[in-house]
């Protein structure tokens, strides 16, 4: 599947248009229906994975990033998906072991403002668009670059 194609995929098209953002903590996969086309995508684990990702499928992302452990972007996800469990020490466990030059400045202090935002309730709609721009940011790259991870 060429990037063209898999950007005017109705899957991708379809997370992309998500409004509002995905929550900090979402309470299940927001598209049941969606999980088996991601899958079925003849995409690369780690697009596959963050698409789950967008999708709030944190089972269909933890398990294709635990195949691709070592790849900072399967990293990365995964250190999103602990953070959305919410399960935040694991989630700056995953930061410590990974880097690559897409990664966002301070992240162990978003995990830190994710939780207290969380618990206080103040600041969620900020956090979460900072999240999907993170996360979308996330999916761009690796679509754009799938044959090169």
């Amino acid at each position: 599947m060429t990037k063209s194609e898999l950007w005017s995929s109705p899957v991708v098209e379809t997370l992309f248009a998500r409004s509002p953002p995905a929550p900090l903590s979402p309470k299940g996969i927001w598209r049941q229906d969606l999980t088996a086309q991601i899958n079925e995508l003849p995409a690369n684990p780690n697009v596959k994975a963050v698409l789950h990702l967008l999708n709030d499928d944190f089972n269909g992302c933890h398990e294709l990033t635990q195949t691709q452990e070592g790849n900072p972007y399967a990293d990365h996800l995964h250190s999103i998906v602990h953070r959305r469990e919410p399960d935040y020490e694991n989630s700056k466990y995953w930061i410590a072991r990974f880097s690559h030059e897409h990664l966002p400045e301070e992240m162990h202090r978003f995990v830190d403002a994710v939780q207290s935002a969380e618990a206080s309730g103040n600041g969620v709609a900020e956090h979460e668009k900072r999240q999907w721009e993170e996360m979308t940011m996330l999916a761009r790259i690796l679509i754009d670059s799938e044959r090169e991870l």
